[in-house]
């Protein structure tokens, strides 16, 4: 693994085992028998988080696509497809993160693919049962899931609630949702006493409920909070609604946010549901940078390690050149920079050994941060 992470950040072309030899130390076979080898990803991951991260932490979690072709291998499917709004054939694993709340920053734990569901088992379910299987490592972190409106559904939220966790998600703009009465109790009076008072309406919310708990600066929407009862859940929840205004002040369109801790600040709740999408730019730089979507292997065990040694390099990278200074003097992430700068190394160290060079002369020390910032976008 020490030898592989920075072999990965500076391979040149496809992410592949053919590809691994021509730029690495060892031949193609040892690579591929490698890759079916069993690694703590979630551990090594778990650790590096507590580590590069702040106390005030979140687990986002998030079903990603990768196309694939070929008959024969583990798991290939239809899946559904974010960029291209649509089922295509391919894979889709399960990637869990941890976010810093407070540096907006996710680092990745562990990728799960979407194989082996048990009979009668539905995605959700999986799903659900992929994070209470890792609950003991996930728990260390944080007890605060986000996810997106997919999960917001009561099976989901109860298996989760019943491993100690606690849910912050988006819900379906018709969501039903209540009003609790907290008005006088008559006595003396037949039947079940009073619990809710009316359906919400998001577009006019009731100012003796919610109270206003964010905004913007420019004033182009305003947040509200409030403890209601979400009936298809059949609990009470945390629920913030966020109206995006026009010029005029009025409201055009409505947000629903819900946190299954009643106890949650609503502003906490929002900021922790928009940290959520860091986890997209794990996948981003993981497919455009560290061939996320490059392996020919087919294989369950080499497809989960190649899965995640893209995107654990990822993080490697995030916690090396952008957590490690102080968020006061964090500069924009680059990993095209992060690639080009181990290539760069690569072909240094090559020279000085081809050429039987000392690696430690004072001259090759002089030149090599000059070196590893040719074709550096901002060197």
């Amino acid at each position: 693994m020490l030898h592989l992470f920075p072999l990965w950040l500076a391979v040149r072309g496809r992410y592949n085992f053919t590809n691994l030899s021509r730029w690495g130390e060892y031949g193609e076979d040892t690579y591929r028998q490698n890759f079916a080898r069993p690694f703590g990803w979630l551990e090594f991951n778990a650790e590096l988080a507590s580590q590069q991260l702040g106390q005030h932490l979140a687990i986002a979690f998030d079903p990603c696509f990768v196309p694939k072709s070929g008959k024969h291998t583990a798991g290939i499917g239809y899946f559904y497809s974010g960029c291209a709004g649509r089922e295509l054939r391919g894979l889709e694993f399960l990637g869990i993160a941890a976010v810093d709340l407070a540096d907006k920053a996710a680092l990745h734990l562990e990728a799960v693919q979407t194989v082996g569901l048990k009979e009668g088992e539905s995605q959700l379910a999986f799903y659900a049962r992929i994070l209470c299987e890792r609950k003991e490592a996930l728990l260390r972190l944080s007890k605060y899931v986000t996810a997106d409106a997919y999960f917001a559904r009561e099976p989901f939220v109860d298996t989760l609630l019943g491993e100690g966790f606690q849910l912050i998600t988006r819900l379906r703009k018709d969501a039903r949702l209540r009003y609790l009465y907290n008005g006088p109790r008559l006595k003396r009076r037949r039947g079940r006493p009073k619990t809710y008072d009316g359906r919400i309406n998001p577009y006019a919310l009731r100012e003796d409920h919610f109270t206003p708990c964010a905004q913007a600066e420019d004033g182009s929407w305003a947040a509200y909070q409030a403890t209601v009862n979400v009936q298809s859940w059949k609990r009470n929840a945390k629920v913030v609604i966020v109206h995006h205004l026009d010029d005029q002040g009025q409201v055009k369109s409505a947000k629903i946010y819900a946190c299954t801790d009643t106890g949650m600040d609503g502003a906490e709740v929002l900021h922790a549901y928009q940290c959520r999408f860091q986890i997209e730019f794990l996948y981003r730089d993981g497919k455009q940078h560290a061939g996320l979507a490059h392996c020919q292997a087919r294989s369950p065990q080499k497809l989960h390690f190649h899965i995640n040694t893209a995107l654990t390099a990822v993080s490697l990278a995030k916690a090396a050149y952008y957590l490690s200074a102080p968020p006061q003097e964090h500069k924009a992430f680059s990993m095209a920079d992060v690639k080009t700068q181990y290539a760069n190394d690569l072909l240094l160290d090559r020279f000085i050994a081809t050429f039987g060079i000392g690696a430690q002369l004072s001259k090759i020390n002089s030149i090599r941060e000059r070196f590893r910032a040719i074709g550096k976008i901002a060197a």
